[in-house]
């Protein structure tokens, strides 16, 4: 009996020792678990915050973008807008009298100093030829713009035609306040 009595203590012992590992091998796990689920619900929490980061960000990204585009569309009806009063201009320049005509073409060969050849509109060339000294200029070929010329020499050119004056001479200096006196609301 003693034996046996050693045998029940040892297993007993065994016993006990395999209900304690047990039960704090079912504590760790527990604990792991618990772990594990706390790590993936903020894990899932970061991921939820960085959704609604980047929805923001690309909202604010597709917002910009919108009134980027809204922006050039007006712009570029803006500068539609101002094409074609220029265009209006050089008409209503080449539409001119005869007699402001002429002031205005003297006025242009005057600044021209040097020998050369004068390439007239179509509609100015009768003007040109009555105007301009023969000593001084040789009439070329007619040119298709609205009204004035364009002058060749040597060494230099003058671009005196109409749609030039408008587009290179007056609308530079006379864009950014008609633009203000037009567009300002």
């Amino acid at each position: 009996m003693a034996l046996q009595d050693i045998l029940n203590a040892i297993s007993a012992q065994a016993d006990h020792q395999i209900a304690t590992a047990r039960s704090a091998h079912q504590k760790a796990l527990t604990q792991m678990r618990e772990a594990s689920e706390r790590s993936l619900a903020k894990k899932k929490q970061e991921i939820a915050v960085q959704k609604e980061q980047k929805k923001t960000h690309l909202k604010a990204k597709a917002q910009a973008h919108a009134e980027s585009a809204k922006r050039n569309t007006v712009l570029l009806k803006k500068q539609e807008l101002l094409d074609r009063l220029y265009a209006k201009v050089t008409a209503e320049l080449s539409a001119l009298p005869e007699n402001k005509v002429e002031e205005l073409l003297r006025t242009c060969l005057k600044q021209i100093s040097q020998k050369g050849i004068i390439y007239p509109s179509k509609k100015h060339a009768a003007a040109l030829k009555k105007l301009a000294p023969s000593e001084q200029f040789t009439m070329g070929k007619e040119s298709d713009a609205s009204g004035g010329f364009l002058f060749v020499s040597d060494k230099q050119e003058y671009d005196f035609t109409f749609e030039h004056l408008v587009e290179e001479i007056l609308r530079p200096e006379t864009d950014l306040a008609i633009s203000h006196e037009i567009f300002t609301v």
